[in-house]
């Protein structure tokens, strides 16, 4: 079965077709703007833990709307339960606290930056959990991406401010999430349900989740205080987030993981403009550096080996 997937995954990178690709750069721009609405409501007084239980919160009400319309309530047997959780941890709970309580403290662009390291990512597991096979070119993009990684992290030039590290690192925990999400989404999605049902369990459980945060750590927010850009911040994102969740199942359904992990570096670039426009976010010689070589990376991880040379 794995290697069914693999298979199709390579055809698909092939000729993957107009409607995978279109999903791709749309999926790209939406991550790139996850980015944008963090810093934005972080920056307008929204607390970030608050916001992000109400953007999956919000995102849930849409894509539920969206389902019981078109297909049904989603399913809700163990195996859907399963990826629901286990997605929802992955692909929302833990990246988005992180990317959401550093986005006042890191630069958008660098942020944006750690996302190309998904691909690679998921090529690294794909190995540990034998989905693929050991190549040569593979592994020194791996080395590459490793390598441009060092130059956003270690140079004292590479960073705005040196207390920096510190919060870019652990902005680099989130596509590490990603990645297994990604994974598992190809290794554990039920035939049952489509990609708005699956997607609106995962923000549903995603909510829950953040909802018992709240409870724990005591931090309420629920819209108080005049309506500002945090408030707006806050509302686009939630249907930001409808979209995103739900072309993340689809575009794994339809080109398997490998294909969909193009769609970092496509959100590196837009969140690197985005923050250079929006934010003036100024960058050293070494962060375009880190670019060249994780784009670099990318050619050999996934455009040469997927055409097996």
């Amino acid at each position: 079965m794995t290697n069914s997937k693999t298979e199709a995954a390579r055809a698909a990178w092939r000729s993957p077709g107009a409607i995978p690709i279109l999903m791709l750069f749309v999926l790209g721009l939406s991550f790139a703007v996850v980015l944008v609405l963090n810093r934005v409501a972080v920056e307008g007084g929204v607390p970030f833990i608050p916001y992000v239980f109400w953007q999956s919160l919000g995102g849930f009400a849409i894509l539920l709307l969206l389902a019981l319309t078109m297909s049904g309530r989603p399913p809700l047997s163990w195996a859907h339960i399963r990826v629901y959780m286990v997605t929802g941890s992955l692909n929302l709970t833990i990246p988005y606290l992180i990317f959401a309580f550093v986005a006042a403290k890191v630069p958008t662009g660098i942020l944006g930056l750690s996302l190309s390291l998904v691909p690679v990512t998921i090529y690294m597991l794909a190995l540990i959990f034998r989905l693929d096979s050991f190549r040569i070119v593979r592994f020194f993009g791996i080395l590459l991406g490793l390598a441009g990684i060092l130059f956003v992290l270690l140079p004292e030039a590479s960073l705005p401010s040196p207390d920096m590290v510190g919060w870019v690192a652990l902005g680099f925990v989130a596509p590490l999430c990603y990645a297994l999400n990604a994974v598992c989404v190809a290794m554990l999605r039920p035939p049952e349900g489509d990609s708005v049902q699956l997607a609106s369990g995962l923000m549903f459980t995603g909510s829950v989740s953040m909802l018992v945060v709240m409870a724990v750590t005591g931090e309420w927010w629920a819209f108080e205080g005049s309506f500002g850009d945090g408030h707006w911040a806050t509302l686009v994102a939630m249907a930001n987030n409808a979209l995103s969740f739900y072309l993340i199942f689809e575009l794994i359904k339809r080109a398997g993981p490998v294909f969909f992990s193009m769609v970092n570096y496509v959100a590196t670039l837009t969140a690197m403009g985005l923050g250079i426009w929006i934010f003036s976010d100024a960058h050293s010689i070494w962060i375009w550096a880190a670019l060249v070589l994780i784009g670099a990376s990318l050619v050999l991880v996934n455009f040469v080996s997927m055409r097996g040379r």
